[in-house]
């Protein structure tokens, strides 16, 4: 070997007893060790916290520059994840040299990463998958807009804490828009599985490759296999350049066509057809099999938007207007079997359906069904009187709550569109009520 960083000797396999501390901080127990060192868990003296140390030893350097860009290379990931700050990133506080050892201290995950739900006996639910990649593509849409092109994104560089959330780890080979080396093109990094064909063919990397990679994570944690496997690394290369994936539905019958779509186009090999913008991935992943259940506080309102977009209700409802309306709504979830309205209640609302079913009720007598797109409580808000009904969910459900106040202050053409729907939705009211007196007269 030649070179400055060839000549450091990094010892991977012998590292001393478990020290009582490092730096400041005092150790408490080792986490784990892996191909870059090992990792403590500690306590931050100081902030009264617990911390995860990773560690690397050297010996000492036969060329000082070596050394130095070795640091500059381990110190990457404090540089990059340093810089941001988000819910599903692993923050990292602290970094440091002393003596022969460099370390980053970093935010302590009580939990896994995900590559222990990557087997088939030990997948996890399907809810629960969407979630986890959701959380991930928020995280990357805020790494990208800051510059940032994790590069790395493996089932073991995703964390799951204790309460069930995603965070994301490792950007040691994270690409920085304009920093100097550390460019996205010109250099193939990544793990072989999960790597996108223009990191193969060496072209310049995007955003779009992290979300090849996270598509291969997806079908992963959904299937327990990867979508690209072979005996060798240039065998998979080929299978990831040249040959789609098996279908999700071969390994999993329970996945539905939402998500095949989904990891579909995300593990495109064509850039023009796999998503763009992680908040493209995230609408998807947000409209899928009624995956709004657990998005009440993590959608935003591009994801809304888009959301309401695809129900009846809003089809003749002009860009402005729907804008307007996500002003004047709150968006509810109710579990199935919960009573949204009573009837004798009083409220100064209505509400339109976005994901769920419920059932009309009138002294415990069945009148209607109401699904995705339909309209309740309008008449009762309209003529300012009492509910003359009962509305239960029958599946988990949610709801956009719209309340008078909130929509007197919108404009006349939005006001004029509600009130045109809830015309048209009275006279099919009567319509079918009429229908339904007739074949009882006969």
């Amino acid at each position: 070997m030649s070179g400055g960083l060839a000549r450091i000797r990094i010892d991977f396999v012998k590292y001393p007893e478990i020290p009582h501390k490092i730096g400041r901080y005092q150790v408490v127990r080792k986490l784990g060790s892996g191909g870059m060192g090992v990792v403590y868990l500690a306590q931050d003296p100081f902030i009264d916290r617990l911390v995860a140390i990773k560690t690397t030893l050297t010996s000492p350097p036969v060329d000082p520059r070596g050394l130095e860009r070795f640091q500059e290379k381990f110190f990457h990931e404090a540089k990059v994840a340093g810089k941001l700050t988000h819910p599903h990133i692993v923050s990292v506080y602290d970094a440091a040299v002393e003596d022969n050892q460099s370390y980053l201290v970093m935010e302590y995950v009580d939990g896994s990463t995900l590559k222990k739900y990557c087997r088939k006996e030990n997948l996890l639910p399907l809810e629960k998958v969407v979630k986890i990649i959701f959380q991930c593509t928020k995280a990357l849409g805020y790494a990208h807009q800051n510059g940032v092109i994790h590069r790395d994104i493996k089932p073991t560089n995703i964390m799951i804490s204790a309460q069930g959330g995603a965070k994301i780890s490792d950007f040691g080979i994270a690409a920085v828009e304009g920093a100097s080396g550390r460019r996205p093109e010109g250099s193939l990094a990544g793990s072989v599985s999960y790597t996108s064909p223009e990191q193969i063919r060496n072209e310049p990397q995007t955003s779009q490759s992290d979300f090849f990679s996270l598509g291969a994570v997806m079908y992963e944690l959904l299937t327990g296999t990867k979508p690209f496997e072979a005996d060798s690394d240039v065998a998979t290369f080929f299978k990831i350049t040249n040959e789609n994936p098996e279908s999700l539905k071969k390994h999993r019958r329970d996945v539905p066509e939402s998500l095949e779509r989904i990891v579909t186009r995300a593990l495109e090999k064509d850039l023009a057809k796999r998503y763009r913008t992680a908040s493209q991935l995230a609408s998807e992943l947000s409209a899928s099999f009624d995956s709004l259940r657990f998005l009440d506080e993590e959608i935003d309102s591009a994801e809304k938007l888009n959301a309401i977009k695809k129900i009846g209700f809003f089809k003749d409802f002009a860009s402005t207007e729907l804008t307007e309306v996500l002003k004047a709504t709150q968006w509810l979830k109710h579990e199935a079997g919960e009573t949204v309205i009573a009837e004798g209640q009083i409220e100064d609302c209505f509400y339109i359906i976005v994901v769920g079913k419920v059932i009309v009720k009138k002294q415990r007598a069945q009148l209607a069904v109401l699904e995705q797109g339909d309209c309740f409580g309008e008449m009762a808000y309209l003529a300012k009187t009492t509910r003359t009904a009962t509305i239960e969910t029958l599946r988990d459900t949610i709801l956009m709550k719209i309340n008078a106040s909130l929509i007197d202050q919108t404009s006349a053409g939005t006001q004029l569109s509600f009130y045109k729907i809830f015309s048209n939705t009275l006279i099919q009211r009567l319509t079918r009520s009429n229908i339904l007196l007739s074949k009882k007269a006969f």
